[in-house]
């Protein structure tokens, strides 16, 4: 992360909290999908508008079609969280499940696997992080943004500030898989830059 937003011993607090967030994200996701679920190291740093586009370059390099579930969290920590999957990445999530596939999947079930799937982790990992920081938050009903398109076509929050981002900006990203499958989803977590003076404030009282 950038000097301008965070020194170096606010980084290391907020990577301890983010850290301790994504275990019992995993726990939860663990249950939720009977244990298969492997998490990467998350990626905590600050963007600007620069990054941001260098950022859906990587997306539209690692997925040629995503879905994207969004969910907006609110309060003194707020931001938006968004889950990205693409198409290889459902089907191993089928395969974990066990669904039968001989009737085809529908956009219906489609969506909801997305929103149980992103509920999980945002209720768990955003709630966790206020909670450490005591920091006040809510969330908002998830939505799907995009469904199945070419990933230079979707449209969702965190692209939607590129031309009127101004300074920089959080982002969390965490990349995670299903055991036995090589396919990524990702959770991008954006937090507003009117919450960065609190969040600065919550973990001076920690170091």
């Amino acid at each position: 992360m950038s000097e301008e937003l965070f020194n170096e011993d606010e980084r290391d607090v907020l990577g301890e909290m983010v850290n301790i967030a994504m275990g019992k994200a995993g726990a939860t996701l663990a249950e939720a999908f009977a244990g298969f679920v492997n998490l990467r190291v998350p990626e905590i740093r600050a963007v600007s508008a620069e990054d941001l586009r260098e950022t859906r370059a990587r997306l539209m390099h690692t997925y040629e079609r995503i879905s994207v579930l969004e969910q907006e969290f609110f309060g003194e920590f707020a931001g938006t969280i968004a889950v990205v999957y693409g198409p290889a990445s459902y089907a191993a999530l089928r395969q974990v499940l066990g669904f039968d596939d001989r009737a085809g999947d529908g956009r219906r079930q489609r969506e909801e696997l997305l929103l149980e799937l992103g509920n999980a982790l945002a209720s768990t990992c955003v709630q966790e992080i206020s909670t450490l920081l005591e920091l006040r938050t809510g969330l908002r009903p998830p939505r799907v943004m995009a469904f199945d398109v070419p990933t230079s076509e979707a449209d969702w929050h965190l692209f939607g500030e590129l031309e009127t981002l101004a300074g920089q900006m959080l982002l969390i990203d965490i990349v995670f898989h299903l055991e036995g499958h090589e396919v990524p989803f990702e959770l991008m977590v954006t937090v507003q830059q009117n919450c960065l003076p609190a969040l600065k404030q919550a973990l001076a009282k920690r170091i």
